[in-house]
């Protein structure tokens, strides 16, 4: 029998690694993150979710017996997997000092990074594709991106990037293959390997790991081991989607056993081993694509599981194993490969079985392994076909999928044998329809009848559960009968289909996404409006760039977990913390009682709100609500310890989750005033028109890609904070706050940060204040870097709105008066909501007139975590609403609905009342009526919305949609304060800036150098930029409100004028000496020696005259296609004219836009919360429930343009912010899709007005569109 691992060896970067018995419970991520200098490879959702943990794997394929590289998600792979592979990281490709691989230089070049925490993963990816393909295609290179996701960019730039190494890319091919594609590291020279790796030992507690070679070993393992939980693994990828619950005491992993990777073409089947992986799967079957009618389709399905790196390592036969062992996992193994006829062989101890896949669902695997699948090839004239339909475009589980096969004569299409119907998402596990099945053997699909029969007969087969996170059992079966109808007409086939019905039976095939950047630039004051990269863009495609948590372990440093509640609104009768404090590695666990006597439980303190408590201590207000803090040696270890904290409740009454059970139980914060112009009511009752409606919106997660991170370092005279913050102050004060000691005893540090978006304003100071508390208690450095769950339960989000509206305009579509009345979700409490209601209120207008309003707004109390600011805080509520009731209005009144926008727009001196009440402010540059006249030109809208009309007109189950959406969005900086300081050095005259804002992705650093070395005449290279810090920056104000890169690029222009006065006064007493043209280190050296002050600050304090410093304006023209019978949706065409101002950097102002753009995408169509009605737990509190946008959620073709020579006469230097107002604008894709619903509603026979409210998922989407299976014909 094969004995335990005790040691293994691999290499990284080219350096050998010996280990010597570690942690089997170690993960590949953990040990590469704790070497030093390797903290490229980022850690977030620890599912293989996100992408920004893949590194590269090289190993010998024990199917061809050659080296293959492969891109992995590190956080998912067990360290002893890795033994005898090669493993490279981002640091191993390029880095600063060796020089940068083309992938990581491109990336940079063409902007394609912001925050850059997600960059790495990025670019590991793209080095895995070119080592095995160094020719892609650009079809390939996007359809490789499928499990990266990037909260930041909106990816057009990422895709462009990567494609510019394709054979087809537009882009001449500069780059020489072998850079790009080096030679393989197994062929390498091996360096001498390092004795200082930093490796968690194993111990008793720690799962013993075998690695057999022979299936035979394998079963002799498991019998000796029969005492402990065995389980076996090969790609170990399902724990991303269930987490071990169970305490497993033997790993045997499978992935060396060279029995379990044969692949057998026979006459009438192929047989593949269950260690050969989906992606292996997926090119065995389009290489035999010719055997059988089913393997083109069932290859086009597995790669809609996962993504590339979990497909890479995880098997067929793993993704069996799950829906086997666990319920409510729609696997599509099982789905496809049952219509398909395929059946298993299973191993175990003396012999081996085959079975069909029904019989396996039931089948007791205890002391049992998968050999190899059987796929069959079809019998002649069958037609076979699979569905998926999931929350977004890829990297997602099925709502519904199913897999049909079906036998019919070619002429007379009447079915000669039994077929095969399955659908997966129905039940606990995938079910079939035997009755349907039979009631097919013998019809001819070309009668009426048999489409109808069928559908009664499986109508009443369909029923489906209700998980509390899936589609609704209406839908789900809705969408069961719809794609039965689908492949029912593509068995009649297309040609005796009426025309009408045909684009059901035609499947939706993506073309490669592309874009266009249009703007102007005026070279003559470059480096100012001079489109750049950022200027740390390839630091951050080098896996260089820092982030709080990469800073280097500082010795003794301990490492943190929350531990969270989990039951709201309930009293908590205990906390028994002696499990988890009897853990390996355990230290302190750190609660409210430890808290000093002069120390504050309160994180909020300084901004005159409510007091929110740091650590719960009688009552868990929410579902997640942190109590204590688990403190450990390893951040495993810290997670381990929260888990096992004990809390008991005593429950005090239902949940109030949503702003309906609040309204149902009174549950309200003290009302803000409401705010009245003119006379609504009387206005409403004279007019012509009255229309009264309501619409809601969702919350969103920020996802960050660097969840909320802190580390505290104990000092001899205080406590050094680096954190992932928007805010330095309010983390100063929470952290002095729940220490009780002063302000100046507290250093906090921002040196960057890997996505905000708002959620980091307040709540980052949470984060800090408990840290702080757990380095007080242990006097040691601690770092908390909240796993991605806590974070999403612990954190609020986004508020939710419901708004209730009635709107009287006259016969032309003139608005008379405007009443609105909105509720928001605050959560557990206030503090976000006040000043977000006048955000609410200021901008509700968007860029309509109307002289009379009436608003109000409640803020509802109840059982979720606090509520925060969150890009384009109620702002992008405000539009939504606007946009939504005028368009409602509209279309109650028969009037196009551009027409009625267009009515209503300001016009240049117009008043928005709303924007500085009761008197008003005047927009005197207001140019939203020039920019919808130009943006309909441009993009060619009245023509396109023709040939929308007669597309929908010739289909009943595809339709299209087009609308328009204008912006008006104020930019307000009353109050805003932040301290800029610029150096200039001696020895080489070089030039360093620190400034008050944070560098969150938006890229405030590079404007701040930018205007820096324009101002001072210097060359853009001699300037660097300082991290902000509490002590350069004391008191600031918070980066956010897209208002810290002008601010601060205000700053650094007004120091460096009074710095280069000094200068010049200097330059021209050279000059009178003889020196015709001293240069500026000459200049610079004669300061010094003459005790001129070569540094200079500048406070700058945001003042205007109205609540609006001035306006930013856009248009965006949005055209979908909406499926009708399934609620999908492809976004065919973006066009953005944004008024950006004289931009200071054109090419990272195009990423703003594009990226606030596809974050609003994820808001309005796939970002849903769910949370569980009994115990307030939230139930989307990851990347498998989560759905932000990836890769081919954006638009096919997007074009931005940036109003062309247009400066600004009210901004910094002549630009205009950026980084929330397009945002808004996203909204423009959901009205289209309304478009196409209603074209679909009308075939319905319905043309009634509705309102679709936010987030339209596909369920909404499918739902509103009024299928109704009994109607289906052809």
């Amino acid at each position: 029998m094969a004995s335990p691992v005790k040691a293994i060896s691999f290499t990284i970067n080219g350096q050998k690694v010996d280990l010597s018995d570690p942690s089997s419970g170690t993960s590949l991520n953990e040990w590469i993150r704790s070497q030093y200098g390797l903290t490229g490879t980022k850690r977030m959702c620890g599912e293989g979710g996100c992408g920004c943990c893949v590194v590269s794997l090289t190993k010998t394929d024990l199917l061809s017996n050659k080296p293959v590289t492969l891109a992995i998600n590190s956080c998912l792979c067990p360290l002893y997997s890795v033994n005898g592979c090669s493993i490279t990281t981002v640091e191993g490709i390029g880095s600063s000092k060796k020089g940068f691989h083309p992938v990581q230089k491109k990336i940079a070049e063409l902007n394609g990074t912001q925050c850059g925490y997600c960059t790495p993963g990025m670019v590991m990816n793209m080095y895995s594709l070119l080592q095995e393909t160094p020719k892609p295609t650009k079809q390939l290179v996007e359809d490789s991106f499928d499990g990266n996701i990037c909260r930041c960019t909106g990816y057009r730039s990422i895709l462009d990037s990567m494609k510019s190494f394709a054979v087809d890319s537009d882009e001449p091919q500069v780059v020489d293959i072998e850079d790009v594609c080096p030679v393989k590291c197994s062929s390498c020279p091996v360096m001498k390997g390092s004795t200082n790796w930093l490796t968690q030992p194993r111990t008793d507690s720690d799962p013993t790991w075998y690695q057999p070679t022979k299936l035979s070993e394998a079963f002799d393992i498991y019998q000796a081991n029969t005492s402990t939980n065995v389980k076996f693994v090969s790609g170990n990828t399902g724990k991303g989607v269930f987490k071990e619950t169970a305490t497993i005491g033997t790993y045997i992993e499978l992935s060396s056993v060279q029995e379990l990777y044969n692949v057998d073409i026979e006459d009438t089947y192929i047989s593949v081993g269950a260690c050969i992986t989906i992606n292996v799967l997926i090119d065995i079957l389009k290489n035999n694509e010719d055997k059988s009618s089913s393997y083109k389709p069932l290859a086009e399905h597995l790669k809609k599981i996962a993504n590339v790196p979990v497909r890479n390592v995880g098997t067929w036969a793993g993704n069996l194993m799950l829906t086997h062992d666990n319920d409510n996992f729609p696997s599509d193994v099982f789905t496809i490969m049952e219509a398909a006829g395929a059946t298993v062989t299973i191993a175990h101890v003396g012999g081996t079985g085959e079975y069909p896949l029904w019989d396996f669902l039931n089948l007791d695997m205890s002391e049992k392994i998968i050999v190899s699948l059987q796929i069959p090839y079809c019998s002649p004239n069958t037609v076979f076909s699979t569905f998926k339909i999931m929350p977004r475009s890829q990297n997602a589980h099925a709502y519904v999928n199913a897999a049909f096969s079906l036998v019919v004569d070619p002429d007379s299409k009447t079915v000669k044998s039994i077929p095969s119907f399955v659908f997966g998402g129905i039940s606990e596990h995938a079910i079939s329809a035997p009755l349907t099945e039979s009631f097919m053997i013998g019809k001819s699909l070309k009668d009426p009848n048999t489409l109808k029969g069928a559908m009664e007969s499986l109508s009443n087969e369909i029923k489906p559960n209700a998980p509390p996170v899936s589609a609704s059992p209406s839908y789900r079966k809705n969408l069961a009968l719809s794609l039965f109808y689908k492949f029912y007409l593509q068995a009649l086939g297309v040609s005796n289909v009426n025309p009408l019905y045909q684009s059901a039976a035609i499947p939706y095939v993506r073309p490669v996404s592309q874009g266009s950047q249009s703007y102007s630039t005026d070279s003559s004051k470059y480096p100012v409006n001079q489109p750049l990269p950022k200027l740390t863009a390839t630091l951050q495609a080098s896996g260089e760039a820092e982030y709080t948590t990469d800073i280097p372990r500082r010795p003794g440093e301990l490492a943190a977990a929350f531990v969270v509640t989990t039951q709201g609104n309930a009293k908590i009768l205990s906390m028994d913390t002696t499990a988890a404090m009897a853990m390996e590695g355990a230290v302190a666990v750190v609660s409210a009682k430890d808290i000093p006597q002069n120390g504050k439980n309160d994180f909020m303190l300084g901004l005159g709100g409510d007091p929110e408590i740091v650590f719960a201590t009688d009552v868990s207000e929410y579902a997640g609500q942190a109590v204590a803090l688990a403190l450990a040696d390893t951040q495993e270890h810290a997670l381990k310890m929260a888990k096992a904290v004990s809390l008991t409740y005593q429950t005090q009454g239902k949940q109030i989750l949503t702003i309906q059970d609040a309204i149902d139980a009174k549950s309200f914060y003290d009302k803000d005033p409401d705010v009245h112009i003119g006379d609504a009511d009387g206005a409403i009752k004279g007019s012509d028109h009255v229309v009264n409606g309501e619409v809601s919106c969702g919350t969103q997660y920020h996802f960050t890609m660097e969840t909320q991170t802190s580390f505290v370092i104990p000092e001899d005279d205080g406590y050094t904070v680096y954190s992932s913050n928007q805010w330095a102050q309010l983390g100063q004060f929470a952290v002095a706050g729940i220490l009780g000691i002063p302000n100046n005893k507290v250093s906090v540090i921002i040196k960057r940060v890997g996505g905000a978006y708002g959620g980091k304003i307040s709540r980052a100071s949470h984060t800090a204040a408990a840290c702080a508390l757990g380095a007080y208690v242990t006097q040691r450095p601690v770092r908390l870097h909240l796993d991605l769950e806590t974070n999403m339960k612990m954190v609020g989000k986004r508020f939710p709105y419901y708004a209730k509206y009635t709107v009287g305009c006259n016969k032309d579509g003139t608005l008379n008066g405007v009443k609105v009345d909105i509720y928001n979700n605050s959560g557990c409490s206030s503090n976000d909501s006040s000043a977000i209601t006048g955000l609410i209120f200021h901008s509700i207008d968007n860029t309509y007139k109307c002289k009379n309003w009436s608003l109000s707004m409640t803020a509802c109390k109840t059982n979720i975590a606090s509520n925060t600011a969150a890009r384009a805080p109620g702002y992008l509520p405000a539009i939504f609403i606007m946009e939504s009731l005028m368009d409602d209005v509209a279309r109650n009144i028969g009037m196009d609905v551009e027409q009625f926008k267009q009515a209503n727009l300001y016009k240049k001196g117009d008043v928005s009342y709303l924007s500085y009440p009761p008197k008003g402010q005047v927009l005197p540059y207001c140019n939203i009526g020039e920019l919808w006249q130009q943006i309909s030109t441009s993009a060619d809208v009245q023509n396109r919305k023709s040939q929308i009309s007669d597309y929908n007109k010739a289909n009943r189950w595809r339709k299209r949609g087009l609308s328009m959406v204008p912006l008006r969005y104020g930019i307000n900086w009353n109050g805003a304060n932040y301290t800029i300081m610029v150096s200039v050095y001696t020895g080489d005259g070089s030039v360093s800036v620190v400034h008050g804002g944070v560098e969150i992705g938006q890229g405030v650093n590079t404007k701040v150098a930018q205007v820096t070395a324009s101002t001072l005449g210097v060359p853009l290279s001699s300037v660097t930029v300082v991290p902000t810090n509490s002590f350069t920056n004391p008191n600031g104000i918070t980066t956010g409100g897209s208002i810290a890169s002008e601010l601060n690029c205000l700053g650094a222009l007004n120091a460096c004028k009074s710095l280069k006065a000094r200068l010049d006064k200097v330059k021209e007493g050279l000059k009178a000496t003889g020196a015709s043209d001293p240069t500026w280190l000459q200049i610079v050296q004669k300061a010094f020696s003459s005790g001129v002050d070569l540094s200079e600050k500048y406070y700058v304090y945001g003042t205007n005259d109205y609540f609006n410093a001035y306006n930013p304006y856009g248009v965006t023209v949005s055209e979908v296609e909406v499926d009708v019978l399934t609620g999908e949706t492809e976004i065919l065409r973006v066009d953005i004219l944004y008024d950006c101002g004289q931009s200071i950097n054109p090419e990272i102002d195009i990423g703003q836009v594009e990226g606030a753009f596809v974050m609003g995408l994820g808001y309005f169509l796939t970002e849903r919360v769910v949370f569980d009605t009994d115990t307030g737990v939230l139930l989307t509190h990851n990347t498998w429930e989560y759905k932000p946008p990836t890769t081919k959620d954006i638009p096919i073709d997007f074009r931005i343009e940036l109003l062309k020579d247009a400066p600004n006469p009210l901004g910094i230097l002549g630009s205009k912010a950026v980084g929330e107002p397009p945002l808004c604008m996203s909204s423009s894709v959901l009205y289209a899709m309304k478009r196409a619903i209603e074209s679909a509603r009308h075939d319905a026979g319905n043309d009634t007005p509705f309102t679709l409210s936010a987030p339209a998922t596909v369920e909404d989407t499918q739902q509103a569109c009024l299928v109704d299976p009994t109607k289906f014909a052809f």
